[in-house]
């Protein structure tokens, strides 16, 4: 169904019985939305609709409609981990802002896939749990993070779930244990599959963490207060995707108005107004010239959507 992407924005955008049905949900449904405004680095053009469910049950429609009616479909959480293309998405992208309902048991949290993690931590802190603390300072969603395994070196999400529920490939509403989630660094089953999180059920009992502690060493080494997507590859093992990119000379360098962070060179930094095609450039450049250098192939850890 991808064929010219401007076709396709026009084409999935004006589809009437599409735009009926997702105005059916319960939900707000936009038509050419900006995705720049939706992401953390401030990049993307428009989607050609942009729909945004208030429940569980409306996200899992959307998706089928979606498919049913053949278009192309993304879910987009906070934002972060990601980059759209400046002809924007064409096709429906499914943001789970409204979806930020926790609930405490006695040592588990459920929460919907759009609750913020900032948001998640400051529910639990009221109940005296530190134990997911080791998230502080990530600005994603639960279902963001769930799919990219998201963490620290010492722990990671997959490490506290104890349940996840997906959209399957198939349209039905599945429960997966953490072994069928199969997490890995920055990654898991759920990401590679494209399966759709729902909610995560996820254990509290375990070690606590000074998020406090975590936050300001971050903001000492991380460009966290400027436009980036985060990390923008995964570390090699045992080595360093950001001591690789400095060791390569590149901490500083500009594409137009994107820029190699100085702070941790494994961030791209949006100087305001740049575009995708300026980010993209900068991974060629410095995906080439580490290899050239160390010999090491970086791989990708933000997610960069092809419009």
């Amino acid at each position: 169904m991808l064929l010219e992407g401007g076709e396709l924005l026009h084409r999935v955008g004006c589809d009437p019985a599409l735009v009926a049905a997702l105005s059916a949900l319960p939900g707000q449904v936009e038509r050419n939305a900006p995705l720049a405004t939706l992401t953390t680095i401030g990049i993307g053009g428009p989607a050609a609709i942009l729909f945004a469910p208030e429940t569980a049950d409306a996200l899992v429609e959307a998706i089928a409609i979606s498919s049913r009616l053949g278009a192309p479909c993304l879910v987009l959480g906070a934002g972060s981990n990601v980059l759209f293309p400046d002809a924007g998405y064409p096709g429906v992208v499914i943001v789970t802002r409204a979806l930020s309902h926790v609930r405490l048991h006695d040592r588990t949290v459920d929460a919907l896939c759009g609750v913020r993690l900032p948001s998640l931590l400051s529910a639990l802190h009221d109940s005296g749990w530190h134990s997911l603390d080791f998230l502080s300072g990530i600005p994603g969603s639960v279902g963001g993070a769930i799919a990219m395994n998201a963490g620290i070196p010492a722990r990671a999400i997959g490490d506290a779930v104890e349940a996840v529920t997906v959209r399957d490939a198939d349209g039905a509403v599945r429960v997966l244990d953490r072994d069928a989630c199969g997490f890995a660094y920055r990654g898991s089953a759920i990401r590679a599959s494209r399966l759709p999180v729902v909610s995560a059920l996820l254990r509290l009992d375990g070690p606590a963490f000074d998020g406090a502690a975590l936050l300001a060493a971050r903001r000492k080494r991380q460009p966290i207060a400027a436009r980036t997507a985060g990390c923008v590859f995964k570390n090699p093992l045992n080595d360093s995707a950001g001591r690789l990119i400095e060791g390569a000379g590149l901490k500083g360098l500009r594409v137009g108005r994107a820029k190699v962070s100085e702070l941790h060179a494994n961030f791209i930094v949006n100087l305001g107004g740049a575009r995708c095609a300026e980010i993209r450039k900068l991974i060629d450049i410095v995906h080439q010239k580490v290899y050239k250098s160390f010999q090491i192939s970086l791989e990708l850890e933000i997610e960069v959507i092809e419009g």
